[in-house]
């Protein structure tokens, strides 16, 4: 013999079916063909059909009782039932004679049946019903497995003999033809020599057959528990035969076999507007009024609540407590249908909401709660028990319909407490729309037009959902625009930042960035992890476009490579951000402000720490406020500004920043810096006061940072230390006539600070341009004063990014015509871990001072962030 798959002389054989192989190694290569041939086909035998037609005909038969169970579209993966019934296993032989068969001892396993699940609602169809009201239901989830049963059955007894009265008795298991199929039954009793009663296991229903038709089973019918089981309700709920029901156990069965059950209610929050329940008593409260953008022209909505109250949150509170059944068990589907009522836990406990969206890892679950009228996130919600779903939403949505000049914010803070409203059809029911009258002390306000609300913002057609902040509530300054006005957000937004990270897989990337229109919301995606919800205002070009900040109202310029498109969650999160201005402060004229104020450093360093402070407003709009910080000495933001306002700061600022922007700390001194001792033959006091010095600031002067985009060439100016500080000095030219531009500046610098015409007793500010001697080269450049300290003063070489401490006999205020354009940048590196070895780096950009990167907006204002693409390579020292 030789090998099926090399062709090599072969001793061996398949085991099964005698294939010849010469070893294991080709059995295994030819498995996937073998595989359907492996079996050895039997012989041919006459056909002999059963009596009353057991076939695997699908037709209906005559008899109702019982009906063949529809097939589940379920997607069943047990394994196939009964796959081999084959009646020689039992009795060894094809011999249609009975004498000599062994006496067959089958298992009891069939006398169980199959356990439902437990705690939890689950669809099964009634198969049978009895007398006493009790019924037989099969899980739904098994339809299929019970037509494999009846096929392999059928399929099995083919060619076998019906059994003798003799040889069976009640209570054992038999197999029998009726209505068509094949069902597993238990003898219940023998009325003569040709009739039996029997139930059958897998449905429930007892008939009477004929003793042609029965046949014995075998070992592995017995191995299977039955499918159906009996149950009874304790509601009298009419059920018929073949119905599909949603059922729950309560408890163990009885001691007749019978298990109670529950059925589940297809029930479901009426949506519409509580025009009944006003009917009685039309009394209303205020929840908010949603604030309009005015250049989205949207319209003012108000959200009203009924007055009366009715427990429905006591009930809820004191069901789900008792009842700790109630969880979801299945997963959420992907996509939420448009109303989803859930029983949310919130900070007052469990409240009825409409499930809006929900992040699967962490478990978060943004609902709209829908008898309070807020928005809130959550991390558990419930099943609303039926008995509480007949409720209406008692919050509902109205706008102006009539030409008022006020507002509808105006018009309800008029009608205080005594708020009522008076349907136009009091007597109409299931409406989601209508039109009213709000009436105050019975007097009528308006003509508004009535929604029903399931939370969604869109709805109201408008963009956001603005959350008022309330005066007296905690807040954080998330944005300083100047000395007098600033950007503020409710501390509930504070765990924003780890909800967008969460983000990432429902926003998606845009297919095409044509799709990217002015005022989308979108996911910002930053490398550095500080994810963003943001609105687009501007289509730069180059793949860049201007986007605000929602929640910061900070301007930004991205790529569009960061950008994804919003969902639910973005979209219906609420706003609680505004912009407002400092009372008192905001009418001190700029002018009369240093540009480099403490105050602009006390604001920056609030708003660097996100200090909780209590806001208060000073108008009705909103617009004018003052924080109150408790745990300070003067509370009081506007008094601690007004102390400082007009005194320049003394601090140090990093390199390369603008100084109005600069993050500072507030000094600590007594007394300002002395000034350094006069030479010899300085001029007298009188004679310095005539000179007239015009100081020039850092902070005026012209930026020219990087540009924003992929693959851009940088100079790189000073990497010194950035191993340890996390960023290096960089510049860009935008052509080589800019350049060359640069390098005839700092020629001109070099040459104006030759001359002998320095001022003896200059002592520079803070924040001051001047020319400085270099000690390195003994050349001169333009600086920028840090700090003073006694005879010296610490210098930042602003076109270079390094520093030194200089003499005060080496420095000269700068002429005019050297306050040209900056562009040394400080660029922090994307992926900085000071564990790794940023020392490469560093010696590698002091050799090769030109590099592409991609270029984004840097963590601190006048500064970028840069990706460098070949980074591990550099740090792996595989790039010398």
């Amino acid at each position: 013999m030789s090998c099926v798959v090399c062709g090599n002389s072969s001793d061996l054989n398949c085991q099964r079916c005698g294939e010849s192989y010469c070893n294991d190694v080709c059995q295994r290569k030819d498995w996937q063909r073998h595989k359907y041939f492996c079996i050895v086909m039997p012989s041919l035998v006459s056909a002999k059909p059963l009596k009353s037609g057991a076939t695997v005909s699908r037709e209906p038969g005559a008899i109702v009782v019982p009906r063949p169970l529809e097939r589940a579209s379920s997607k069943c993966t047990l394994e196939s039932t009964m796959e081999d019934l084959s009646i020689n296993k039992a009795r060894g032989n094809n011999n249609s004679s009975t004498e000599g068969w062994p006496v067959i001892k089958l298992v009891s396993e069939w006398r169980d049946h199959v356990n439902p699940p437990e705690n939890e609602f689950f669809n099964c169809r009634v198969t049978y019903k009895e007398k006493d009201n009790s019924f037989w239901v099969v899980e739904e989830s098994n339809a299929q497995r019970l037509e494999r049963l009846a096929d392999n059955m059928a399929r099995s007894l083919q060619n076998q003999k019906p059994c003798d009265i003799h040889e069976i008795a009640i209570g054992d298991l038999v197999c029998v033809a009726f209505d068509k199929k094949m069902y597993r039954a238990e003898v219940m009793g023998l009325n003569s020599n040709v009739k039996c009663e029997v139930r059958l296991i897998d449905y429930g229903a007892v008939a009477t057959i004929d003793v042609q038709d029965v046949y014995l089973a075998v070992p592995r019918m017995a191995g299977i528990k039955a499918y159906a089981f009996r149950v009874k309700m304790s509601c009298k709920e009419d059920v018929e035969v073949n119905k599909l029901l949603s059922v729950r156990l309560l408890g163990s069965k009885n001691a007749d076999g019978i298990h109670q059950v529950q059925l589940k209610m297809n029930k479901a929050i009426p949506l519409d507007l509580p025009i009944q329940m006003l009917s009685s008593n039309p009394e209303i409260i205020l929840v908010k009024t949603l604030k309009p953008s005015d250049s989205l022209n949207e319209p003012e909505v108000a959200l009203l609540k009924i007055k009366k109250p009715d427990q429905i949150n006591d009930k809820l509170q004191f069901t789900l407590l008792k009842k700790c059944a109630m969880k979801f068990t299945e997963p959420f589907p992907e996509k939420l249908p448009s109303t989803f009522c859930v029983a949310a836990l919130t900070k007052e406990g469990y409240r009825r909401a409409f499930l809006l969206d929900f992040i699967e890892q962490p478990s978060m679950f943004l609902i709209y709660e829908m008898d309070e009228g807020r928005i809130s996130i959550t991390n558990e919600v419930r099943r609303i028990p039926d008995e509480l779903l007949d409720h209406p939403p008692h919050v509902f949505a109205v706008t102006l319909t009539d030409g008022k000049t006020s507002s509808l914010q105006q018009i309800l803070s008029k009608c205080g407490r005594n708020l009522a409203i008076k349907f136009e059809e009091e007597g109409a029911e299931k409406v989601r729309k209508s039109q009213a009258i709000l009436l105050a002390n019975n007097e009528e306000m308006c003509a508004v037009r009535v929604d029903s609300f399931m939370g969604r913002i869109a709805d109201l057609g408008l963009k956001y959902w603005q959350e008022p902040i309330e005066n007296g509530s905690l807040v954080y300054i998330t944005h300083v625009v100047n000395y007098h006005t600033i950007c503020i957000s409710s501390v509930q937004t504070k765990q924003y930042t780890e909800i967008f990270k969460s983000l990432l897989s429902k926003c998606l990337p845009f297919s095409k960035f044509s799709d990217i229109s002015i005022g989308t919301i979108v996911l910002v995606v930053c490398p550095n992890g500080r994810n963003y919800r943001g609105k687009v205002v501007a289509d730069l070009g180059n793949s860049l476009y201007s986007v605000h900040n929602i929640d910061t109202g900070i301007p930004y310029t991205v790529p569009s490579t960061y950008l994804r498109q919003s969902c639910a969650f973005l979209e219906n999160l609420p706003v609680s951000q505004c912009r407002a201005n400092i009372n008192t402060v905001c009418k001190i004229p700029p002018e009369i402000v240093p540009s480099n104020t403490i105050g602009m450093e006390l604001l920056i360093k609030l708003c660097e720490d996100k200090s909780e402070l209590q806001v208060q407003f000073a108008d009705f709009e909103y617009g004018i406020l003052d924080l109150l910080d408790t745990n300070a000495e003067m509370p009081s933001l506007v008094a601690r500004l007004l102390a400082v306002i007009f005194v320049p700061t003394a601090v140090h600022i990093e390199p390369a920043q603008d100084l109005s922007e600069a993050t500072v700390r507030v000094p600590q001194f007594d007394q300002s810096p002395r000034l350094p001792p006069s030479p010899p033959n300085s001029p007298t006091i009188e004679e310095n006061i005539a000179v007239q010095i015009k100081r020039h600031y850092f902070g005026d002067l012209k930026r020219e940072l990087p540009p924003l985009g992929n693959n851009v060439q940088i100079l790189i100016l000073n990497s010194m230390d950035l191993h340890k500080t996390g960023y290096f000095t960089a510049c860009f030219f935008s052509s080589e006539k800019v350049a060359e531009d640069f390098q005839n500046l700092l020629t001109l610098v070099a040459d104006m600070g030759k001359d002998d015409k320095l001022l003896p007793g200059y002592l520079p500010d803070v924040g001051e341009m001047c020319l400085t001697l270099f000690a390195e080269d003994n050349s001169w450049y333009r600086g920028v004063c840090l700090k003073v300290r006694d005879n010296d003063v610490e210098i930042l070489y602003c076109d270079f990014g390094n520093s030194e401490v200089v003499p005060l006999e080496k420095i000269k205020p700068i002429p005019t015509e050297l306050l040209q354009t900056v562009y040394g940048t400080k660029c922090f590196i994307d992926g900085f871990n000071k564990s790794k070895n940023f020392k490469n780096l560093e010696e590698y950009l002091t050799v090769n001072n030109n590099i592409f990167c991609n270029i984004l907006d840097g963590p601190e204002p006048n500064t970028r962030l840069v990706n460098i693409p070949i980074l591990e390579k550099i740090l792996s020292k595989e790039l010398k």
